[in-house]
């Protein structure tokens, strides 16, 4: 069972937004009991009237460390940090706008979970702003380069996962599919890979060939990320076999079950292009991030019977379209000079 601390979330003054219209309780670490666990007391109740005393409260106290309840925390993103963006698009926002703003906050989202607290109750947030980034994408007729170039390539678990959901509903949207599954495996794609949050972070970066001991970590991963979610009791088949089957190979040669083929859900199919491509285009401790085209090339040329080859080539076209199509202006307006 997790500890209290697992449900408290540290925060300091930059925490509080005086738009925020609804009131939270902060607490303060006030000692540890017998057995090395923290214990929290209520240091006041947050409210927008009353923002500026309890800013001034929080700056001027430096040995006092301040959390807020993972509940509250849990309101706060879905009653204000969601519905500010969903109605920052519907007053005529900028789509592309409010999508950066979409994404920066499903990191920090995901970062809640791997970083700063323990439940996964965290994750069912990430519902809402899955509908919010579908209505991104479609108001703003959005390409797949459009959303690459929005997301960060670094190597934190989080962002990884939220660039993977990310890719997978720019994807869906140019494979055509229905709404509801542009939603589903977006949704998929970012929760496809939490169990890394057991994985040590030197193990899931490093490049090369695993120790057996690692490699048993990684194949792991599948089983514990379906079981996470599948504790969870609200998500689909469809994104509980994206979890257990993105590691499987097309050719029959990966895990955990060796499945081949169309056995692979199309989902799992999906997110296993996007996960590599995450992967390759993102910057290492030990190798720079590769431009998109070096790595659906080398996923090509390189990777043979790992993907569907029928879904890898409609993205390296997806991606060839968009690029032409930055360049057919350009070649217009040089002829007309």
């Amino acid at each position: 069972m997790d500890s209290i601390a697992h449900f408290y979330r540290e925060i300091n003054s930059g925490f509080l937004n005086k738009s925020c219209d609804q009131g939270f309780e902060i607490s303060y670490l006030a000692e540890y009991d017998d057995n090395d666990q923290p214990l929290f007391r209520k240091f006041v109740n947050y409210t927008p009237e009353n923002h500026e005393k309890i800013k001034k409260m929080m700056d001027g106290d430096d040995c006092m460390e301040f959390f807020i309840h993972e509940t509250d925390l849990i309101n706060y993103y879905k009653d204000f940090k969601i519905k500010t963006l969903s109605d920052a698009l519907k007053n005529g926002e900028s789509p592309k706008k409010v999508l950066k703003t979409a994404y920066l906050l499903n990191e920090q989202i995901l970062k809640e979970y791997f970083e700063n607290i323990g439940s996964s109750r965290i994750l069912r947030t990430l519902e809402d702003l899955v509908s919010t980034i579908q209505d991104c994408m479609a108001q703003g007729k959005l390409e797949f380069i459009d959303v690459f170039l929005i997301t960060k390539k670094d190597d934190h678990s989080y962002t990884h996962c939220t660039n993977t959901g990310m890719y997978c509903m720019a994807l869906a949207n140019k494979l055509k599919m229905k709404p509801e599954a542009v939603r589903e495996i977006g949704l998929g794609g970012m929760l496809f890979s939490i169990g890394k949050k057991s994985i040590p972070y030197d193990v899931i970066i490093k490049e090369g060939e695993l120790s057996p001991e690692e490699f048993q970590m990684i194949r792991k991963l599948p089983s514990a990320t379906k079981k996470i979610l599948n504790d969870m009791k609200c998500y689909s088949d469809n994104i509980l076999k994206m979890a257990l089957e993105h590691r499987e190979k097309f050719d029959g040669t990966g895990y955990p079950f060796q499945m081949k083929g169309e056995r692979i859900s199309l989902y799992a199919r999906v997110v296993s292009i996007m996960d590599v491509f995450g992967a390759l285009t993102a910057a290492r401790p030990n190798r720079k991030a590769l431009t998109p085209f070096t790595a659906v090339n080398e996923m090509k040329n390189n990777m043979t019977g790992h993907f569907d080859t029928r879904i890898l080539i409609n993205f390296i076209k997806i991606l060839a379209d968009a690029a032409a199509a930055k360049v057919a202006p350009k070649k217009t307006d040089t002829a007309n000079a």
